[in-house]
């Protein structure tokens, strides 16, 4: 998207550290919270239908829990997914200035579905709030035809909802990473070029599925931890209930904590050469290490039953998703430095350009006050009703400041002349002037 290119402008070396720091923010806030929503929705719509196809209403109410607790509410779900990604967009967009690639567009549009996939993953989450109300109406006596035809249209709409929603968070979460990883390889920003390609990358393919499977193993980890830890729990959960959870989600936790280091080391054989330094080694060994000491949790809780450390294997599960973005952030400086050399330049190169700007203005500013407010009375070599600047100037000695303090506030100096009214000039007119008049005398 060049047209973006006309309202930013290129970083220098400070911005792109304060941006660098912004960027591993936003990214900590979105990257848990969209892994959250896109494990959630895929378990509780598993759940969902396998309640509906065998009757069985506790796996239904295992899927509306899911959905319930782990999605949060519109307000949230908007500052915790689309604020920080239209944020990662800008940044990204700053710090790729210039450069002819894809990943700006691509950006873009993960944006934009994002935002239908939430949309639609909350209808979906409503729909079981509408099933609560029929359920309820249920117990109280017999159902009207016509609720229960309603009943069953909010159901079939309910699942619509959830699959288009899955299916565009899946969509949304691969432009996502494929953007971002186009963005970290400047060797292949010419020939990954269309969507097709992005397709057939084996790269963006290895980190795809590694965020799929750090989405399930953090959804997996947050199910153990609300479901049994926080505020002591589901409250009036049976037996059966519990078991199947803490089964499901401790297995979901496992299996997809144990996926990470495999497509770690794989994206770690495609990683540019550039890319490579000892402090993306060190944040990658931090990774392996939390996921180590995270899967021995898991299997201390399926194999115990002991939800105990069920906070902190959650908690754990968001170091890893920080070492596993500090380690990419860095990868991602490191490919850039020369592209950041060339930002760098253009950002020195438009501050001279701005700073010229700036004193041709005020120049031309002081040249319009000087002949509306000066020429009667002063000529720079001529007496008038006043002295020649050819006279006076100088004895200010190149102080800009003092000679507009007084053209600011005039006062009598030398009896020979009368006094110099006050001219109602603001500071800034003030300044400009003196300093035209300055220039004008100087060159003489």
């Amino acid at each position: 998207m060049n047209i973006l290119d006309q309202f930013v402008i290129p970083p220098n070396q400070e911005h792109i550290g304060l941006l660098t720091v912004m960027q591993i923010i936003s990214l900590l806030t979105f990257l848990p919270f969209v892994g959250l929503m896109l494990g959630s929705s895929v378990f509780s719509v598993f759940y969902n239908r396998k309640g509906k196809k065998t009757g069985n209403a506790l796996y239904v109410k295992i899927a509306k829990d899911i959905i319930d607790k782990l999605t949060v509410g519109k307000a949230a779900g908007f500052a915790l997914g689309i604020l920080p990604l239209i944020t990662i967009f800008l940044i990204y967009a700053q710090m790729l200035y210039g450069a002819k690639m894809i990943s700006i567009s691509l950006l873009f549009l993960s944006l934009v579905l994002y935002i239908i996939g939430f949309i639609f993953m909350y209808n979906y989450k409503s729909a079981f709030q509408f099933e609560t109300i029929f359920n309820s109406i249920k117990k109280d006596g017999s159902v009207p035809e016509e609720a229960a035809r309603y009943e069953s249209k909010v159901n079939l709409l309910g699942m619509r909802y959830a699959v288009w929603g899955i299916t565009l968070l899946f969509i949304a979460s691969f432009l996502f990473v494929g953007s971002t990883t186009i963005a970290a390889k400047p060797a292949i920003w010419a020939s990954v070029d269309n969507i097709l390609k992005l397709l057939l990358s084996a790269p963006i393919w290895i980190n795809y599925l590694l965020f799929v499977s750090t989405s399930f193993a953090i959804t997996g980890g947050a199910i153990l931890y609300f479901f049994f830890g926080w505020q002591g729990g589901i409250a009036g959960a049976t037996d059966e209930y519990k078991e199947e959870v803490k089964k499901f989600a401790a297995v979901s936790a496992f299996v997809g904590s144990l996926l990470q280091p495999v497509f770690i080391f794989a994206g770690t054989l495609f990683m540019p050469l550039s890319g490579s330094s000892s402090g993306v080694y060190v944040f990658a060994g931090f990774t392996l290490l939390a996921i180590l000491i995270v899967c021995n949790l898991l299997y201390y809780i399926y194999k115990n039953s002991d939800m105990r450390f069920a906070g902190a294997v959650f908690f754990l599960m968001f170091f890893v998703f920080t070492f596993s973005i500090v380690k990419d952030q860095l990868t991602f400086n490191n490919s850039l430095k020369d592209h950041f050399l060339v930002l760098n330049a253009k950002a020195e190169e438009l501050a001279k350009e701005k700073e010229g700007m700036i004193v041709q203005v005020n120049s031309a500013d002081g040249e319009k006050i000087y002949n509306e407010k000066c020429i009667a009375c002063h000529k720079f070599d001529v007496k008038l009703v006043g002295p020649p600047y050819q006279e006076t100037v100088p004895k200010y000695s190149g102080d800009l400041k003092k000679l507009a303090a007084f053209v600011y506030n005039p006062q009598k100096v030398n009896p020979s002349y009368p006094a110099m009214p006050n001219q109602g000039l603001k500071m800034k007119e003030a300044e400009a002037v003196a300093k035209f008049i300055m220039d004008k005398v100087s060159k003489k």
